[in-house]
């Protein structure tokens, strides 16, 4: 599928920047990212111990765009990933990427859909994220320090086969239905269990909303309920954040507690901004009750356009270390 994709992007690619350039009236038009990102971020421990990381450091793309006023598609490729500066380590996240290809975990396809929009509704088919999380996931992985995110984020895959339905409220409000293969079951094809979504998006005034209700399918008759609620307040300058969760996979697995996610970011312009962000976890049942915090803060800057870096520090409770990283990501726009 990796190089049907490949040689679809390849030989339709001038034909689809044509229709991006000549078809803006007509609502369509396509394009490419390609989206490379390099990090450099030194760990310490509270030992004394130090390692050096290359943090998310990454390559992604995505494809996408409108087909007709009524259909569009979206295409995300994670093609490689490096964390460890070590040799015998350096490509291992790359090669799980691949080896992955016919399961529900982690691959190099995040996800690739088909939305087909009428009326106030709208369907969507292929891969796609579970409709869950709040603010927090509604972020891009290129986006992401993984040391500044929940243990759901980091350990659970989120990117799976299905379908959803959407029915917009306003333009500003929209009510959906999904259901998607269930990552506990480890082979694409290996057993029929799903996750059954519901989701609200919208926004009132400067506050938006992501709310969703999931029920993951987790064995033959066992299902793990996940609420999620996430809120984003835009006041001026200032971008307020708050997830609330009753799961958290600290123990590996998932697991029922508390998860607090608060955030800030201050835009002093378009090209420039400071943010912190933390997480508080707790689960409260017998032998697994724990708690865990997370924090850090960090600039994002734009010296020039497409071109971002980015500098952090962070303390993670769950990976018993401290890091400062920074780094740089490029965004190559063809089309659209």
């Amino acid at each position: 599928m990796k190089k049907f994709l490949v040689v679809c992007v390849a030989a339709l690619l001038p034909c689809f920047l044509v229709s991006a350039q000549e078809a803006d009236d007509a609502g369509t038009g396509v394009g490419l990212s390609v989206i490379p990102r390099i990090d450099l971020t030194p760990e310490f421990y509270p030992d004394g111990g130090h390692s050096f990381t290359l943090g998310n450091s990454s390559l992604y793309s995505l494809f996408e765009g409108n087909i007709s006023e009524s259909v569009s598609f979206s295409v995300a490729n994670h093609w490689a990933g490096f964390y460890s500066t070590e040799k015998a380590l350096l490509f291992e996240d790359t090669k799980a990427l691949y080896k992955n290809t016919l399961k529900r975990t982690g691959n190099w396809l995040d996800w690739a859909n088909v939305t087909f929009t009428t009326g106030d509704f709208s369907f969507t088919l292929g891969k796609d994220m579970v409709t869950m999380g709040g603010i927090e996931f509604d972020d891009y992985d290129f986006d992401v320090d993984p040391i500044l995110v929940s243990s759901l984020w980091n350990g659970f895959d989120c990117y799976q086969w299905g379908a959803k339905v959407g029915y917009s409220l306003s333009d500003s409000q929209e009510l959906t239905f999904q259901v998607t293969t269930s990552p506990y079951a480890d082979g694409l094809f290996e057993k029929p269990w799903f996750n059954y979504s519901l989701g609200w998006n919208g926004s009132v005034g400067d506050i938006e909303t992501i709310w969703s209700a999931t029920a993951i399918q987790t064995g033959a008759k066992e299902f793990f309920y996940l609420a999620s609620l996430g809120q984003r307040l835009e006041a001026g300058n200032w971008l307020l954040g708050l997830d609330l969760s009753n799961a958290s996979m600290m123990t590996g697995d998932l697991s029922y507690g508390l998860m607090v996610l608060p955030s800030v970011t201050y835009n002093f312009s378009d090209g420039l901004n400071i943010f912190a962000k933390g997480g508080y976890e707790a689960l409260f049942k017998g032998e697994d009750a724990a708690s865990a915090f997370w924090g850090g803060a960090g600039v994002n800057w734009y010296p020039v356009e497409n071109l971002r870096l980015r500098a952090f520090g962070a303390y993670n409770q769950l990976w018993e270390c401290s890091s400062v990283g920074i780094g740089l990501t490029y965004f190559l726009n063809i089309g659209k």
